[in-house]
């Protein structure tokens, strides 16, 4: 194997496909990647046996076809580092790789490819077109809400549900919950599965806003997601999903609207003063006025009172500050909605005039 690249070509691959690799080595060649030369391009794929990102990217010159494994960390870290407009020179000889530029040279320990694991999806799976912008859009609308290492392994995850032509994404860890919604050009399709956090989380670093469409692909057990450049494929978890329509509280809304900036920095600087293991706010409404209280054992304190538009009646809530912040930074309107339903109910954040990305908070004693 033998190519000139430069460094543009090739870099965002490299690190792309090392955030995949398995960085606990229980096996050595998962923390690698394999590069491989093909039509005028180079492949580079990772595995950590649940997720397979392959990307294409295009050479200055192949002048020996080959392919190789190496150390997905390494290789990803000196070419970043290597200086803007550099061309690279790669040659594989005697199980060594060599990367050299006009002043630097580099030799790279090797694994044969012929070990690379490589995922091989053999089921039916259902093809649906989306725009690459609309589906990081959902995907990193939601992704927060999801599950961390619960034992509750399908929360650990977010659950992409196709209704017709919608495309609809959930995320929830039991205290909160994140939907959204958008189109596609799917007709007549009903179909619910859960895409791993991992996935999740990689894919929405991986999609480009101007890509144009990209092609996903769902089977029973695996999702894929392709473009011209990329071949994104993961394992689904295996469990039923909740039935999420039951978080959504009931009954006659108090409505409340506010500047999303002004109850961002009313919130961060509440928190400095909230306990630090709970992070609790207390919301206290009433006519056209939201005051927002937090305290900690330190018997310190903030206070801070912001005007709202709100209507309803006098109600005292109290809210994790974390789980509302997230909310606001996902959020794109200058103004957002809330929806009370009462001291002991969650509440629902809408951004205005919108009912495509919805989220539920539960509330806290404070």
């Amino acid at each position: 194997m033998k190519f000139i690249t430069e460094k543009a070509q090739i870099v965002d691959s490299l690190q792309n496909a090392a955030a995949v690799a398995e960085r606990r080595q229980t096996i050595p060649i998962l923390a690698n990647l394999r590069l491989k030369t093909v039509n005028g391009k180079l492949e580079v794929t990772a595995t950590d046996l649940e997720i397979q990102i392959k990307t294409f990217s295009d050479l200055i010159k192949i002048e020996e076809e080959g392919e190789t494994t190496v150390s997905a960390r390494k290789m990803s870290e000196l070419c970043r580092s290597l200086p803007e407009g550099e061309n690279l020179n790669f040659s594989l000889s005697n199980g060594k790789l060599t990367v050299s530029s006009s002043n630097f040279h580099a030799d790279f320990a090797t694994i044969s490819s012929d070990d690379f694991p490589e995922i091989e999806i053999n089921e039916e799976q259902t093809p649906i077109t989306v725009e690459s912008s609309v589906l990081k859009r959902l995907l990193s609308k939601i992704s927060f809400s999801m599950a961390s290492q619960d034992v509750r392994y399908y929360l650990n995850g977010m659950l992409l549900e196709i209704e017709g032509n919608k495309i609809n994404g959930v995320a929830t860890d039991g205290h909160r919950l994140a939907f959204s919604s958008a189109t596609t050009n799917a007709e007549d399709l009903e179909l619910r599965n859960i895409v791993p956090r991992k996935a999740v989380l990689e894919l929405s670093k991986l999609l480009s806003p101007n890509e144009g469409t990209v092609e996903l692909l769902i089977g029973a057990s695996y999702v894929d997601v392709r473009s011209e450049n990329l071949s994104f494929s993961s394992k689904l978890i295996d469990g039923k999903y909740p039935d999420y329509n039951k978080v959504f509280p009931t009954g006659e809304p108090l409505p409340l609207e506010i500047s999303k900036e002004i109850l961002q920095s009313a919130l961060s600087r509440a928190s400095v003063l909230s306990n630090e293991k709970y992070r609790g706010v207390r919301f206290q409404l009433s006519q056209n006025k939201l005051k927002l209280t937090a305290n900690n054992p330190e018997q310190e304190s903030a206070e801070e009172e912001v005007d709202v538009i709100y209507k309803g009646s006098d109600l005292e809530v109290g809210f994790n500050i974390g789980y509302l912040l997230d909310v606001l930074n996902s959020i794109e309107s200058e103004t957002v909605s809330f929806e009370f339903y009462g001291e002991d109910s969650s509440c629902i954040i809408k951004e205005q005039n919108s009912e495509d990305d919805v989220y539920v908070i539960m509330p806290m004693r404070l």
